[in-house]
């Protein structure tokens, strides 16, 4: 059984929940869902499954000075920091093989195992910002917090502690220019290559990502080219992801057309079915827990 986690709010209740049906319907996985806000903590005491597991975030502040002052003097890299400071928290806590940090608003198309599988017995695994060459300096980082993964292990319990004391504590400031992310440039530097874990074989998508690839075989095999390789495709990050229910309409990402323009996610059938499946899914969602 994988222990997985999550945050989010009440704004991304929806997409979380969508998080963790995609992982239920393809996996044994267990979700431990960190709830920023008493609403959202509410609802989903609600729902009695035993592999979604919920945390409300005042426990955590209660015991925890430093994280309340950070929450009072800014909320939005609070958030930010949550990411590494409850991974943290539930591996340091629990005698598990690992955690896996998960954005609430990835969704799973297959088994999050092949991710599993992958990664076999590194201590960390992360993935990459496609769109950018590894030699180029960029604020956004070389690597994706969407899915971040640390094995109970020497080190990949230095490398989560780590991330977690630098973002809490606003360390390093050429690093902190884009939340708790460009943190992940320094993972590589700190482990040798059997101990880490970069992206591998593993088709992910994401608005910034979609226009690198070649979707012939997508429809057939759920399988996208990527540089001439064929790839599983295995996740989704949703980001900036708009869904309007009272229409039955969406945006598919509000500030990420700079990497895939916006016409391109109903003129691609294949992001097109992505985005269609994806939005049908979260109306199901609502439906589903009434939210």
């Amino acid at each position: 059984m994988k222990n997985i986690c999550t945050v989010s709010d009440i704004k991304y209740l929806n997409q979380g929940l969508s998080l963790f049906e995609s992982l239920i319907k393809n996996n044994n996985s267990i979700l431990h869902y960190l709830c920023i806000d008493q609403k959202s903590y509410d609802i989903l005491k609600k729902i009695n499954n035993d592999r979604l597991v919920i945390y409300n975030v005042n426990d955590l502040l209660e015991n925890d000075e430093e994280l309340k002052n950070l929450k009072n003097s800014d909320y939005r890299y609070f958030c930010w920091s949550l990411a590494s400071y409850f991974s943290n928290y539930l591996l340091t806590k629990n005698i598990w093989d690992s955690i896996t940090y998960v954005d609430s608003d990835i969704y799973f198309h297959e088994n999050i195992d092949e991710i599993f599988k992958d990664i076999s017995n590194k201590d960390i695994g992360i993935f990459r910002h496609r769109q950018f060459d590894v030699n180029i300096p960029n604020i956004e980082g070389y690597f994706n917090v969407g899915v971040v993964y640390f094995k109970n292990s020497p080190k990949g319990l230095e490398v989560l502690n780590w991330w977690y004391d630098a973002v809490l504590f606003k360390k390093y400031p050429r690093l902190s220019t884009c939340g708790d992310q460009k943190y992940l440039d320094e993972f590589p530097k700190m482990c040798s290559n059997y101990e880490i874990f970069i992206d591998g074989n593993i088709g992910h998508g994401a608005p910034w990502l979609f226009q690198l690839y070649d979707y012939s075989q997508f429809i057939e095999n759920n399988t996208i080219i990527y540089k001439g390789e064929k790839q599983k495709y295995i996740f989704t990050h949703f980001s900036q992801f708009e869904p309007n229910y009272e229409n039955n309409t969406y945006i598919p990402s509000k500030m990420h057309h700079i990497y895939t323009p916006i016409k391109s996610y109903s003129k691609n059938k294949c992001l097109k079915k992505i985005y269609d499946d994806y939005f049908e899914n979260l109306k199901e969602i609502k439906n589903k827990y009434s939210l």
